[in-house]
This record gives structure tokens, C-alpha cells and sequence, in this order.
């Protein structure tokens, strides 16, 4: 899964950054310390997958990652700064978040002189409906000539980038278009209102994001949650039994952190995770989109996989960790036969059949 971070300057961007990647990213008191795109990687906890390979004795563990990208902060009306240049790099993402300040902190000024999350939410949603405006328009022209001709394709897909456009002129991200075929074109196009977004308050102290917020959050198709990211930062830096009892304290709940924004994602994206390990030498974790059947969640692991699928032994994660390995598992008839139709669940662990003759 691949993260855009999007914000005003100083919204906090590059320390939510740090906190998901744990690289040092330059985090300072004034706008635009970030000019060139920074990109990391993070593992994604996932206890399930320790627990199957500690079942087995397998002492290779492979977990799913998130590539996140931050870029330089936006300047509402100011599509020339440096955030708005490297818009092109989002595009390539599959989800956005959106950071919005609700911190008060007076060492670092707001650009705008002002906390008001929905506001700022608001400026950053205009820049990126007018650089997806700009971007369908430019479609729209090279479209023209294929339309004269009599194209059908190129008829259609005009038809519903106007559609879209049309909506982006009433503020109405492409996300939320009426129209599927809409949305499609514009997420096949990567227009920045087409992708997932999920808009992150960066709070003082642990909370629910305001209420105001939630319902822009709401009004765009999109989710809302709050962080301290501040204090995410402070407590990865201790011990671990030491930040769980301070977060504890603090009442920062169990799911907390990085771990809780990639929670959030996973939902927005409506993810669930399978894995493969039925032996060493190693478990790996799969995310894939809910409602892949057994074939394509095969293709994730290998192109060959799917091309020669057979059929897969399916179990859940705890009933194998319960077995102790696969082949007891196998024994007590607690492992089952699908075929390449079946939609693989939440915590499935998967051992892949196939055949490929050339």
C-alpha cells in the first residue's frame, strides 16, 4: 500500500512521517522544511504472523509494507509551491492522508495565523480539485479529435470526464461522483479526489477528531480520526514497556500510533490480510482488497501461481497455530480444499496448488 501525505505547512506532515517510518525527516518550526518528496517504507505489525511462525518453528517472517511519500506543504491559492509541484508524485499513490493541525503550539506558526482544521481542510481540497480540474481538462482536449472521428470509446470517457469535471466546479471531489463510470475514469486517470483519503487531526492529546471535521470528513466520501502525533513520536523513542504504560496513562487506547493510522487505512481501503506459511522458511503477510478470490490472492504471491492455479488448502490463523503446524492440521481435518472461486477471508493462511507446464 502506497501513502501520500498532503497538509498545509507546519499541519505536522513530516513528523507523522518520521513516526510511520521511523526515518529522521527534517522537522522544523517554519513552512516548507520539506522541499524534495521524501519517501520511506514501514513494516506493518501484525502479531498473527509472528504467532504462526513461532507455531511452526519458521524463522523467516515477511510483513506487509506501506511506502509513504511526503510532500513540501500546500499554500492554499499558491498552486506554484513547492507542495504543488510535486502533486505528480500523489498520483501514483493509492490512498491520501490528510493532515490538518488542531495542536497548539505558538514555536511553530500556522501559515494561515489560525487553528481551525476545517478551514485548512477546505484550502487543501480546493488546491487539489483545481489541480485535478486542470489535469481533466487537458484529457478533455486530446480527446476532441478521437470524438470527431467517431470514436466510441473517447465519446464515453468524454462523457464521463465532463461529468466529473462538472462536479469538481461544484466542489463535489471525484470520489464522490453519482456516476461509477465517473469515478472509475477518474481514479484510472489518478486525480488526487478520486483516491481514498483519510483526514488525520494532529491533537495535543489523545481524542476523538472534531466534530466538524468528521463531517467535512463525511461530505468529501472520506474518513476522519485524530493523533498526537507529537506524543507518538516521544513515546517510539522509549523503551516499550515503558511507552505502554505511559500510553496507558495517557489513555491513548490499544491501538495507537503508526499502528493505528495503518488500521485506519486498511479499513478505508477495506483490505484484509492472508498469509503463507506452511513451513520454513518463512510466514509472509498479503494484503489484499476484501472479496479477492482464491486465484488472484494466488497471483499476488506469484504470476505463476495463478496462471496454473489448482486449488488451495485453506485454514484460519489461530486454528493453525492451534494444530501446532500445517500437516497436523492436515491430520485432524482441519485444513480445507477451495477452488480459484473462493473468496479468501480475514487471517486465512493459504497453501497454493498450481501447475505451469512451460
Amino acid at each position: 500500500m502506497q501513502l501520500g501525505l498532503v497538509g498545509l505547512a507546519n499541519a505536522g506532515k513530516t513528523a507523522l512521517f518520521s513516526l510511520i517510518t521511523g526515518d529522521e525527516a527534517e522537522v522544523a518550526p517554519y513552512p516548507y522544511s520539506t522541499v524534495e518528496p521524501a519517501r520511506g517504507v514501514a513494516d506493518v505489525p501484525d502479531p498473527r504472523l509472528d504467532a504462526i511462525a513461532d507455531a511452526q518453528g519458521i524463522p523467516r517472517r515477511v510483513r506487509a509494507q506501506v511506502q509513504v511519500v511526503d510532500i513540501a506543504g500546500l499554500a492554499a491559492g499558491g498552486r506554484e509551491s513547492p507542495g504543488r509541484a510535486a502533486l505528480a508524485r500523489l498520483r501514483e499513490m493509492d490512498a491520501l492522508v490528510h493532515v490538518v493541525r488542531r495542536f497548539a503550539n505558538a514555536q511553530v506558526p500556522h501559515p494561515l495565523e489560525r487553528i481551525d482544521p476545517v478551514a485548512d481542510a477546505e484550502a487543501v481540497d480546493l488546491e487539489l480539485m483545481a489541480a485535478d480540474r486542470e489535469l481533466a481538462e487537458r484529457r478533455l482536449e486530446r480527446l476532441t479529435k478521437a470524438v470527431r472521428g467517431g470514436d466510441a470509446a473517447a465519446q464515453s470517457e468524454t462523457a464521463e470526464l465532463s461529468g466529473v469535471v462538472a462536479g469538481l466546479d461544484a466542489g463535489v471531489p471525484a470520489r464522490a461522483h453519482g456516476s461509477a463510470g465517473g469515478r472509475k475514469t477518474a481514479l484510472e486517470m489518478g486525480l488526487l479526489t478520486a483516491k481514498p483519503v483519510l483526514y488525520l487531526a494532529n491533537v495535543d492529546e489523545a481524542g476523538s477528531p472534531p466534530e466538524g471535521l468528521v463531517a467535512h470528513a463525511e461530505a468529501q466520501g472520506a474518513h476522519a480520526m485524530a493523533l498526537a502525533v507529537e506524543v507518538e513520536r516521544e513515546l517510539a523513542e522509549l523503551d516499550p514497556e515503558e511507552a505502554a504504560q505511559l500510553a496507558q496513562e495517557l489513555e491513548l487506547g490499544g491501538e495507537r500510533g503508526a499502528e493505528a493510522l495503518v488500521g485506519a487505512m486498511y479499513r478505508l481501503r477495506d483490505l484484509v490480510t492472508f498469509f503463507t506459511g506452511s513451513g520454513p522458511p518463512e510466514a509472509r503477510a498479503w494484503p489484499i482488497p476484501r472479496g479477492t478470490n482464491a486465484a488472484t490472492a494466488a497471483g499476488r504471491v506469484h504470476t505463476d501461481m495463478e496462471r496454473g492455479f489448482i486449488r488451495a488448502e485453506v485454514i484460519s490463523w489461530d486454528a493453525l497455530v492451534e494444530s501446532g503446524s500445517f500437516a497436523a492440521a492436515r491430520e485432524t481435518a482441519a485444513v480445507r480444499l477451495e477452488g480459484k472461486d473462493y473468496i479468501v477471508q480475514e487471517g486465512d493462511v493459504l497453501e497454493i496448488r498450481f501447475n505451469v507446464s512451460d
